[in-house]
């Protein structure tokens, strides 16, 4: 199946589940006893086993891991751009650092992106070595140095 027909397919059986105890608890009350909302859904269904559930709850999560690297790579090319307008932008080059550091962390620690990571941050503490950012730009740095030379 598709990759976007199983997130799709996720994503709704993880709205059914999410909706199902107020919808279930509506009709118990309308009923009066009988089985409970946890054995029942909407329709006198029984809800979608764990297996299910818990296979929903992976594809979102797959779908919301994809959306940060989606988001990271719009972050560092407005970043780029930002810094190659206005070289000494100190905050942007901490910023931009900052998302390749994280890419690279996220990903499978691609060394490139830890060395891009490295020049961003050693130009922040370039133009702003009292900055506010200063400290984490150091700390930052010695991480990602040490994950080159590992």
């Amino acid at each position: 199946m598709a990759c976007w027909m199983r997130r799709m397919l996720a994503t709704g059986c993880l709205m059914m589940l999410v909706g199902m105890p107020v919808l279930a608890e509506a009709q118990d009350s309308k009923d009066g006893p009988g089985p409970s909302a946890a054995t029942r859904g909407q329709d006198g269904v029984k809800p979608p086993d764990r297996q299910m559930q818990a296979e929903a709850h992976y594809e979102l999560g797959v779908m919301y891991h994809e959306r940060v690297f989606a988001s990271l790579d719009q972050a560092i090319a407005e970043y780029e751009k930002s810094v190659k307008m206005k070289p000494d932008y100190a905050e942007a080059h901490y910023n931009l650092a900052l998302s390749y550091h994280t890419k690279a962390k996220l990903g499978t620690d691609d060394k490139a992106l830890y060395r891009k990571a490295v020049a961003e941050y050693k130009l922040y503490l370039k133009y702003s070595p009292q900055g506010e950012l200063a400290n984490k730009a150091k700390q930052n740095l010695k991480v990602v140095e040490a994950k080159l030379r590992s």
